[in-house]
């Protein structure tokens, strides 16, 4: 009897352990700043595109296939917004009708931005024209950009011979159709748009390296 009486009295000194009770209170407040930061994180990220899309500009794309020579119509173009680069040649689409109508000097390709430089006033080739390419180096073309559009004058720097000893070295009136900078700094493929009687010639002295091209005032 005294021994049970013991054993009882003994298990009453041993320390049973708790469960540790995590207050209801302090697991709100972890949720709730969970939840605030949360808040202040979709807040920042609403400003920040809001920022980017306030800052973004209207613009005019080409939205379907339009060929060389062809007049620009409202149907070929479409608006897109995009942030402002001064390195990205474009047309904002306030000036639709200031570009529709005129004519392209280079195929349009969907998708991308309208550069102006790509429009000129007149089609051409015009009827009885005739379109050639050259090939000049430095020292054969003006160091001022060349734009499609732009009247140039080709001067010829054909030798005398004996048959023609007193000939004056043909000047040539043509338009710039497109440009494309060389592979070499200073050179550059230009095509013109030239009369039709004229094009033979202007063809043999361009295969020969013997044509200047020079611009005409107002370009």
């Amino acid at each position: 009897m005294t021994s049970t009486t013991d054993d009882v009295s003994s298990l009453s000194r041993t320390a049973i352990p708790q469960r540790r009770v995590v207050r209801e209170r302090s697991v709100r407040r972890g949720r709730l700043g969970v939840a605030v930061a949360l808040m202040a994180v979709c807040a920042l990220g609403a400003v920040a595109l809001f920022g980017y899309v306030s800052r973004t500009q209207p613009y005019l794309a080409v939205a379907r296939d339009v060929p060389v020579g062809a007049q620009l119509t409202a149907a070929d173009l479409v608006t897109v917004h995009l942030n402002p680069d001064p390195g990205i040649a474009s047309v904002s689409s306030n000036r639709i009708q200031a570009v529709v109508g005129k004519y392209t000097s280079v195929a349009l390709l969907p998708g991308t931005l309208l550069n102006a430089g790509a429009l000129v006033d007149k089609p051409f080739p015009g009827p009885g024209d005739q379109v050639v390419g050259l090939s000049l180096k430095a020292g054969q073309m003006p160091s001022t950009p060349l734009r499609p559009g732009a009247t140039v004058l080709l001067v010829s720097t054909e030798e005398a011979t004996q048959d023609k000893p007193t000939a004056a070295a043909p000047t040539i009136r043509a338009t710039v159709v497109h440009v494309i900078a060389g592979a070499r700094d200073g050179t550059a493929t230009v095509s013109v748009a030239v009369r039709e009687s004229d094009g033979p010639v202007v063809a043999r002295l361009a295969a020969q390296g013997r044509l200047v091209l020079t611009l005409t005032a107002g370009n």
